[in-house]
């Protein structure tokens, strides 16, 4: 049998086991998270594996950081969001790790990476740093969301699985909403 759980149904959910039970909530925050984290290398092997371009014959100093993919994969987290505008669990760069990671890069790099901002122009190190309209225009690799969906259907599986599990424990319990 399989059940689509709707990001409402998600929301008031995760919501409710917290108002029951707070040990109840975290066992679910734990089974969630270990769904998205079953995710996370791949999408960590897919920025890994995105080409570089490098063909520079200048010598540019050496990186204070990581390098960008390293750094990517190094900052890749799971949470749990359940506000008004979205619900659910999710995997995301984190910014600061990023940042941290990559020695100061700036954080709109792997979104520029991913293809979520469309238009990437950078100066090339020695050349044109004073002519923005002669910069190339770098091509972004698409690994979060493709590398993410081909998970959905055992991801969807997973969580419908540890819903069942909390509901089943709150049950077992005989525990109510504290409201």
């Amino acid at each position: 049998m399989s059940v689509e759980i709707k990001e409402s149904d998600f929301r008031n959910f995760y919501l409710n086991t917290r108002n029951i039970d707070k040990k109840v909530a975290r066992q679910l925050a734990t089974r969630l998270k270990k769904v998205g984290k079953e995710v996370v290398p791949d999408v960590q092997r897919a920025v890994l594996a995105i080409p570089s371009d490098k063909k520079s014959e200048i010598k540019s100093p050496e990186p204070k950081g990581l390098g960008l993919r390293a750094s990517i994969a190094g900052s890749i987290t799971v949470g749990i969001k359940s506000t008004k505008r979205q619900s659910g669990v999710f995997i995301r760069v984190d910014q600061k790790k990023f940042k941290i990671l990559s020695g100061g890069r700036t954080e709109t790099l792997p979104k520029l990476l991913d293809g979520t901002i469309k238009r990437w122009k950078h100066p090339v190190f020695g050349r044109n740093m004073d002519h923005p309209e002669k910069w190339p225009i770098q091509r972004y690799h698409r690994f979060f969301g493709r590398t993410i969906y081909n998970h959905k259907p055992e991801a969807q599986k997973a969580v419908e699985k540890a819903f069942m599990e909390t509901f089943e424990e709150i049950e077992k319990k005989g525990l109510r909403s504290k409201r």
